[in-house]
């Protein structure tokens, strides 16, 4: 059985991500392509953005993925442009969801235990989420944030490895070093923010 915390804490990971990759979609949509929004993924609906993977990855490493709103790069207005800005929209989303939540905690004194745990969580999950998706490994957003600087060809070419470097990212998260990265970096913005 899940304690109360445990599932308080999911309840934040799952709203950060669901953000996360509404953002994605949003921004592609804004910039003409509707892949997202034909797919019914312009959605706060957390079953339209869940990856059962991602959702195993969750409870047994207490990290997990949403699956990757679909995007559409031909529909693009432009390639470069709009790559560049979906790809970081939901780091960008995620990063602004901390720093609002950290600003607006300081000044309000929660009264039930539960809204205080959520707002932890939220906080610490929105940063995990965001230099998580830095990580400039296919399929990853800090990847494509890169790959926008080029032709659309490179970025064809390089996806076509995405199930070796998928592996990779799955070995680094098993073996703890994106744990330990995620843990040197978060800590001190987190402390900055809440500062």
């Amino acid at each position: 059985m899940f304690d109360k915390t445990f599932l308080i804490s999911m309840v934040a990971l799952l709203v950060a991500i669901v953000l996360h990759e509404l953002a994605h979609g949003l921004v592609a949509y804004f910039f003409g392509d509707d892949t997202a929004k034909r797919s019914g993924r312009l959605t706060l609906n957390p079953f339209k953005h869940l990856d059962i993977f991602g959702l195993i990855s969750l409870f047994v490493f207490k990290f997990g993925w949403a699956n990757p709103v679909p995007v559409d790069t031909g529909k693009l207005k432009n390639y470069n442009v709009g790559m560049f800005f979906v790809s970081i929209a939901g780091i960008a989303t995620n990063f602004i969801l901390a720093f609002v939540t950290a600003k607006i905690a300081k000044d309000i004194s929660f009264s039930s235990e539960i809204i205080r745990d959520f707002v932890f969580y939220f906080i610490v999950y929105n940063l995990n989420l965001a230099f998580f998706n830095l990580i400039p490994l296919p399929p990853l957003d800090g990847s494509n944030i890169i790959l926008s600087f080029f032709p659309e060809h490179t970025a064809y070419e390089v996806h076509r490895y995405n199930r070796y470097t998928q592996l990779i990212l799955l070995v680094l998260i098993i073996s703890g070093a994106v744990s330990k990265f995620l843990g040197m970096v978060i800590q001190p913005v987190f402390l900055w923010m809440v500062s």
